[in-house]
């Protein structure tokens, strides 16, 4: 990546922009599932990463973390992910239903499954505003395993690109805010173009 620092500066508040929007759209959504629990989301840090920084994400490949992700289509092509440290798997759940899960049954899945998909979806449509393109997102996946299992089924088939949007998101609650990071692949023949639409300029 070519290092411009102004240009950098300039990139990260798009980038950060972009978590911001989300995330309002994102809390509004919540608001309205969860009723009298409050949960909103704030975006401390974006940036853009190579690949394999990404997989040091969540404390490394064999850190045990929850995701939901979606494969992205229309205008924009490529996946976008929630990906949560499996402590902060414990404490969302903990705090939505009111006891911290050891295990994961359905119920447990699903909820995070559910939430998960608000965010993403939540993100995916600050992206298009953005970008003033049309995305659609597949029905959304679930796991709780190592991350390197996670990647490799989110990525399973893609040829991606070099590098990825990472928007860092925290839940806060009443008591504590809980890490996420929001992840953004393009597919590789996508980046440019999804550069140009945020009139970030060249990698």
């Amino acid at each position: 990546m070519t290092y411009d620092r102004k240009q950098d500066e300039f990139r990260l508040d798009v980038l950060k922009e972009l978590g911001n929007i989300g995330a309002g759209h994102a809390t509004t959504a919540l608001s309205r599932l969860l009723g009298n629990k409050k949960l909103t989301l704030v975006v401390p840090q974006a940036m853009i990463v190579g690949m394999q920084e990404s997989m040091g994400l969540c404390g490394g490949p064999e850190s045990l973390v929850g995701a939901i992700y979606i494969r992205v289509s229309g205008g924009l092509c490529g996946h976008m992910a929630l990906l949560l440290p499996f402590t902060s798997v414990q404490s969302l759940l903990g705090y939505l239903l009111g006891a911290t899960p050891q295990e994961f049954s359905d119920m447990e899945l699903s909820t995070l499954q559910e939430v998960g998909n608000i965010v993403v979806t939540s993100y995916l449509n600050a992206l298009a505003e953005m970008t003033n393109t049309v995305l659609y997102p597949s029905v959304p996946a679930v796991a709780v395993d190592m991350a390197a299992a996670v990647w490799s089924s989110i990525l399973a088939g893609a040829e991606v690109a070099d590098y990825i949007t990472i928007v860092q998101t925290g839940f806060q609650t009443d008591a504590e805010i809980i890490d996420g990071t929001i992840a953004f692949i393009p597919d590789e023949e996508d980046l440019a173009k999804l550069l140009e639409a945020l009139g970030m300029g060249e990698l």
